[in-house]
């Protein structure tokens, strides 16, 4: 019985070859696009989640309360903060502070010496690291991290420095002050981490590597140094928390109202942007969401086909019932025929999403790969898949084939209700290009967005300025390196600074305006030399650029301050005394900048101060009049000659501003893709219902030609059944479009506005395409000899 049901389900696959094919591509690319969306989705849903402990570690946070109301969610904490909580609260049972710092490491073996800037990778941390982290250590163990001057490293980094030979007991030489040892390595940590360190130095290293560091100051909170715990139990959270205020109290006394200490989830990190998190949870929602779409379209489609082919089926139906088939066979019948053409498009998108995963992965910066073989959990899901997809795409349709009557089915006089307006396979096609419609726009807007961040004036100059990094601030250094530069021909500006404008948000604090009470509101500060203003055609709307100096005397406020401070212009700023609390100084304010951005644009403008403070600069700023092949190695050399002991690395302003903007490029391309993915899946499906609605109005078309119809009247009859539909799906789709807009935008201080002609393109679009897939079967319908069209039975 399976085998004859098996072979009559593969003949009449092979006899509706168009509607099987058509069926066929749209499930495959359907199945493929929702399974690489899955790769994504399980990816970022499982960062971090396989520590042992990861159910009670969390990241102490404090969110700032400042007295005029703003909230600022800082991610980092005081150095002293991880030893006191452990001394202080029983249910604390470890806790580790994690500093990143730049460091250029060298290493010396074989009689040649090797120097490596290591950025990202490398972090001071202490025992209780790997005690909430789970590291398998190759050699070696946390209880080196201790005492000072050691470190660890993973595997990939013991090669990369000492190749194959045995990295233990090795020497290696931080910022050409500090000598570590390697006191243990340990395995090279998984993909789904946002900890992606290879080298861990041990924390009492680091007051050596920065002595200036306020260790023991409570308000010294640096956004790049982390404190981790875990709790003896998940339901410690809340009492831990409930003795935050207190502890603030404690150690920060009449200021405890501003620090409000609370506990992140392990599990929130990567998600929470406002704590520097990677990616939003609601984008892993959205690509969920974008994934059972295009799934459900391509349900749709074949819902539609199926249903539309029942007729012609009918006799075929009608015969069976007769000679004794009962109605669950006939259903079981149509189930296996889209079970089959189910699994034909699953091989089919495995294969289309391993072709296309190294290309994702480029796009994504990750390592999207497709192997059922080896991921459990994408075989589970490609299993549950194909289920779905038999159930949502074929019981519907052999539902109602297998309730044919068959003496009317026999006889051919079973009629479907085409005229009905909201049929369900009208409402299908109307849903499909409604959420066509939604992507179509959104992904219109993100496009238009990205472009607006990439094009907006920010006050600034950010052509062709070079950054370099200034591993030491020795005066004699920066002089030297200043006037070997500054003879180049290329080079018009020169400035050194701690971080340029609209890079990295700058430091800050409470202000005291003269001998005002300290202000309500937080100044960012800017430490920068003399030259700041020229390099980066900051634009000076009252008063002069200080004289050069090495510490903070004179200043420069921006306007946004001139109006927070009451001030009727920037001219009455002059001359007058500014204390500056993160500096612990007092200087005279002598020139007021017009507005730039301090971080990204998705903060607004903020009060701000430049000040002299030759300590706190870290980079230099090379403005250029051009660039060839030999400006970068000039540059390079002198920059080497001063700082031999170190690696010479830039950047380009004008990419690192654009480095901010990477969750709006991705978003760019994957909704992008998608929108076109899902028009494609929804044409496919109406190309096919278009055959079908042709194939049933031949001899109408062949009478209408007799009569004279013309064969743009007939194409134009033939198409505006289907443009309505679209047309529909476009005004209901319009204010979901709308709302999803609305949504995305509310993240940026600066946006663009929702235009009405985003919603005209994207509908133009959407029934351009439709209009042109059905035209294209409406034209090759009314060209046909009407002879040809009134003899067919």
């Amino acid at each position: 019985m399976i085998n004859s049901y098996l072979k009559f389900t593969v003949r009449s696959l092979a006899k509706h070859r168009v509607y099987a094919g058509i069926n066929l591509v749209g499930l495959a690319v359907g199945m493929a696009g929702a399974i690489v969306l899955f790769q994504l989705v399980k990816y970022h849903l499982s960062v971090d989640r396989y520590h042992a402990n990861a159910d009670r570690t969390y990241r102490v946070v404090v969110d700032l309360h400042l007295e005029d109301g703003s909230v600022e969610q800082e991610r980092g904490s005081a150095y002293v903060l991880h030893e006191t909580l452990k001394k202080e609260f029983s249910n604390v049972r470890d806790a580790a502070y994690v500093a990143q710092k730049e460091v250029t490491i060298r290493v010396d073996a074989d009689g040649t010496s090797r120097k490596f800037l290591e950025k990202e990778h490398l972090v001071f941390t202490n025992a209780d690291f790997f005690k909430i982290f789970d590291y398998k250590w190759i050699s070696g163990n946390a209880s080196a991290m201790a005492a000072p001057n050691q470190a660890v490293v993973t595997e990939r980094y013991a090669r990369k420095y000492f190749g194959n030979d045995n990295a233990m007991g090795k020497v290696i030489r931080a910022n050409n002050r500090e000598n570590l040892v390697i006191a243990g390595v340990v395995a090279d940590y998984p993909e789904e981490t946002d900890f992606q360190q290879d080298i861990f130095v041990s924390l009492p290293t680091l007051k050596k590597i920065v002595p200036q560091y306020g260790y023991e100051d409570w308000g010294w909170i640096d956004s790049g140094r982390d404190t981790y715990i875990t709790l003896r139990s998940p339901e410690d959270k809340a009492a831990f928390e409930a003795q935050m205020p207190a502890f603030a109290q404690k150690y920060y006394g009449p200021d405890a109202r501003v620090y409000h200490y609370h506990l992140q989830d392990l599990s929130d990190v990567h998600f929470n942007i406002a704590y520097g998190g990677k990616i939003k949870f609601n984008t892993i929602i959205v690509l969920a969401t974008v994934g059972i779409l295009l799934i459900l379209i391509a349900c749709f489609n074949f819902i539609n086909l199926s249903t539309a082919q029942a007729f012609k089926r009918s006799k075929e139906v009608g015969v069976r019932k007769v000679l004794g088939v009962s109605q669950a066979q006939v259903f079981w019948l149509f189930i296996q025929e889209t079970a089959l053409l189910t699994f034909a498009a699953g091989a089919i998108a495995l294969a289309v999403a391993w072709l296309f995963a190294p290309m994702v992965s480029q796009w994504l910066s990750l390592n999207v790969r497709i192997d059922i073989f080896r991921d459990i959990r994408l075989l589970a899901f490609c299993a549950a898949l194909f289920l779905l997809v038999i159930m949502l795409a074929g019981v519907y349709p052999a539902f109602v084939i297998s309730r044919f009557n068959p003496v009317k089915a026999i006889k051919g006089v079973l009629k479907e209700n085409n005229r009905s307006f909201f049929s369900v396979r009208k409402g299908l096609v109307v849903t499909q290009f409604g959420i066509s419609f939604v992507l179509i726009a959104v992904s219109t807007l993100i496009i238009l967005q990205s472009q607006f961040l990439k094009n907006k004036d920010l006050g600034m100059d950010k052509d062709l300025i070079l950054h370099l990094n200034l591993p030491e601030t020795e005066t004699s250094k920066l002089t030297a390196l200043r006037n070997e530069l500054s003879v180049l021909p290329e080079v018009t500006g020169l400035s050194f600074f701690r971080s340029a404008p609209s890079v990295q948000m700058s430091g800050g604090g409470s202000i005291r305006f003269e001998n005002r009470d300290w202000e309500k509101f937080v100044a960012r500060s800017r430490a920068a030399d003399d030259q700041f203003v020229k390099t980066y055609g900051l634009k000076l709307v009252a008063g002069r650029v200080p004289v050069h100096s090495d510490t903070l005397n004179e200043l420069l406020i921006n306007r946004k301050l001139v109006r927070a401070l009451g001030l009727k212009s920037p001219e009455a700023a002059l001359n007058r005394r500014l204390h500056v609390g993160d500096a612990g100084k007092t200087g005279t304010i002598v020139g007021v900048l017009s507005d730039f951005n301090n971080g990204d644009l998705y903060t607004g403008i903020e009060p701000t101060i430049v000040f002299a403070d030759q300590q706190r600069y870290r980079r230099a700023g090379v403005k250029l009049s051009r660039l060839n092949a030999s400006t970068i190695s000039r540059i390079g050399s002198a920059w080497q000659k001063h700082f031999p002991e170190n690696v010479f690395e830039y950047s380009f302003y004008d990419e690192e501003i654009a480095k901010f903007y990477q969750r709006e490029e991705l978003a760019t391309r994957l909704t992008t893709t998608f929108a076109l993915l899902s028009v494609c899946l929804s044409c496919l499906g109406l190309f096919g219902l278009a055959i079908f609605a042709i194939e049933q109005r031949t001899k109408e078309i062949g009478v209408r030609k007799v009569l004279g119809a013309s064969v743009a009247g007939i194409t134009a009859m033939l198409s505006m059944d289907f443009l309505k539909l679209v047309l529909v799906a476009i005004v209901i789709a319009s204010p979901v479009a709308w709302y999803f807009m609305h949504r995305w935008l509310q993240d940026f201080a600066y946006r663009i506005e929702i235009h009405w002609g985003i919603f005209a393109w994207a509908g133009f679009l959407a029934a351009g395409i439709a209009l042109l897939t059905v035209s294209f079967q409406s034209i090759k319908a009314a060209l046909t000899d009407p002879v040809k069209s009134l003899k067919r039975e």
